[in-house]
């Protein structure tokens, strides 16, 4: 299928959808056409764009499970979460993780909060559970999975701890999440659940979503409109807009579920055979749940030695970093598993 066909993926093996999804062909022409007609129609362009952007909400709101009037389109998660984080009261105790995204710890750092922090480690729930039981944290803030690390927070763990502590808001990052796994927002635990689209929806470069609770509006006292006036101010950018909507679309189209159930099989047999072969740390393979992606052990030449080999990945820490999403196939696995054993000889 038009939708389906990336191709980036005929120049090697791509295992780098955690730094840059490939843009499909349906995209790249659908940009195209829609770019002429702002060639075409000037003004009218514009004022298009503005008229169907409640479609798009509705449209990003059915596919995540969430409300369309708590629901916006944002140029990335950077300025969403910033957006949001404008919002809230000052002096608030953050809880966050030293290693997460830069991004997400400086923006409340930006802010006048008391900011706590504990350390990322292979049994974190435990110790967020152990912090959160001081009973003095306001506000949860993580990256759903880890970008150094791949690890994916228990979802059920999370669910947990909002039973247990109602009145906590947990403000999420979901760029490495989102695209990538079957999720609702309202049924999750989340008040705030922010991402780009250029990693895992496939959507290009300049767009992202942003889904906030009625937890979260009843915190700053504020309404829907407030924050869409605030996402909004000024014009946005309608190209990125429109390859978030088509993104989505094409997710829709071509039944999303089936395609995160071959996401999750390759990912599965991935992590079987790199564990199997000390390629990752066993701490992977010992918690119950994993994202698709994995850091890479190996000799201080093994990026050098990858990008040679035609597959696709980035430095990260002390190893290299993969990742895999539902158009990788058994052949990129077997690829890597064989340019991986011939660094061990």
């Amino acid at each position: 299928m038009d939708q389906e066909f990336f191709p980036l993926l005929t120049n090697g093996t791509y295992l780098n959808t955690a730094y840059v999804g490939p843009m499909s062909k349906a995209l790249a022409d659908f940009r195209r056409e829609h770019e002429a007609a702002y060639v075409q129609n000037g003004g009218d362009y514009k004022t298009d764009a503005y008229v169907t952007l409640n479609d798009t909400h509705i449209a990003l709101a059915e596919f995540f499970g969430a409300s369309s009037s708590n629901t916006f389109v944002i140029p990335n998660f950077s300025i969403g979460i910033r957006n949001i984080i404008s919002l809230l009261p000052k002096k608030l105790n953050i809880l966050l993780l030293k290693e997460d995204y830069p991004s997400m710890i400086k923006s409340f750092e930006e802010e006048d909060f008391n900011i706590h922090k504990i350390s990322l480690s292979s049994n974190i729930e435990e110790a967020i559970d152990k912090r959160l039981a001081r009973g003095d944290i306001d506000i949860l803030a993580l990256s759903i999975v880890q970008y150094a690390s791949g690890l994916l927070v228990d979802m059920n763990f999370l669910k947990k701890i909002k039973q247990q502590y109602p009145n906590l808001i947990l403000i999420a990052d979901g760029t490495q999440f989102l695209g990538g796994h079957n999720f609702n927002f309202d049924s999750s635990p989340f008040d705030v659940l922010a991402a780009s689209g250029y990693k895992w929806l496939l959507a290009g470069f300049g767009n992202g979503v942003l889904m906030v609770s009625d937890a979260y509006l009843d915190m700053i006292k504020k309404n829907s409109s407030t924050l869409f006036n605030l996402v909004f101010c000024g014009h946005f950018n309608i190209l990125a807009v429109a390859s978030l909507r088509f993104a989505i679309d094409a997710f829709t189209k071509n039944d999303f579920s089936t395609l995160m159930k071959k996401k999750d099989k390759i990912s599965q047999e991935a992590k079987q055979l790199l564990d199997a072969n000390g390629f990752i740390d066993p701490w992977v393979s010992q918690r119950e749940n994993h994202s698709s992606i994995f850091i890479l052990k190996g000799k201080k030449d093994l990026y050098k030695r990858l990008i040679k080999n035609k597959i696709k990945c980035v430095p990260r820490g002390k190893g290299v970093r993969i990742s895999f999403h539902y158009f990788n196939t058994n052949h990129d696995l077997s690829r890597l598993i064989e340019v991986l054993k011939k660094g061990k000889i």
